[in-house]
């Protein structure tokens, strides 16, 4: 019996040892920071914007921190409202999914920048996003909030960025 655990406990302290001497710590690099979308016109409550087609200029990245960065607003923002983002993607390489311009894509926003119930300007971060392959577009919705977004300029940008193993 004596000569079975031996081995066995030889086995289990090298398995349980191997991942200290081979591990290597993770780096994430960032890319450049792309504006997807940057106006000076108000957008009303319940009206949206559509980007132009987006080709970041870091290729390949699979992940973004995006900050919508807004002006004031016409008056307070409704308590638990909120700018929604959509990212329309290119299905066959030609043509986009639904979503334009007053017209929602019938799924769930990519990702939510809540506000806060004031009429002064906010800045929001929303970290790891996901990014779709190729080309795609941004939409961005004044979801209910009950007010415009001023005309002073307001942007959305996002950088980029992958897992990098050393």
């Amino acid at each position: 019996m004596m000569k079975r655990l031996v081995p066995l406990l030889l086995l289990s302290s090298i398995l349980w040892a191997a991942p200290l001497w081979a591990a290597s710590p993770f780096v994430w690099l960032r890319g450049a920071i792309d504006t997807w979308i940057t106006t000076s016109t108000g957008l009303a409550s319940g009206s949206s914007v559509l980007s132009a087609a987006i080709t970041l200029s870091s290729a390949n990245y699979t992940r973004a921190d995006c900050e919508l960065n807004t002006g004031a607003w016409s008056g307070a923002v409704a308590a638990n409202t909120a700018v929604v983002v959509w990212l329309i993607r290119q299905a066959d390489g030609t043509n986009y999914e639904d979503g334009a311009t007053g017209t929602d894509p019938a799924r769930l926003p990519d990702f939510i920048f809540p506000l806060r119930a004031v009429s002064t300007a906010q800045r929001i971060v929303i970290p790891s996003i996901e990014l779709p392959r190729g080309l795609f577009k941004a939409l961005l919705k004044n979801d209910g909030t009950g007010v415009t977004l001023q005309g002073a300029p307001w942007t959305l940008k996002c950088t980029p960025y992958v897992l990098q193993v050393p």
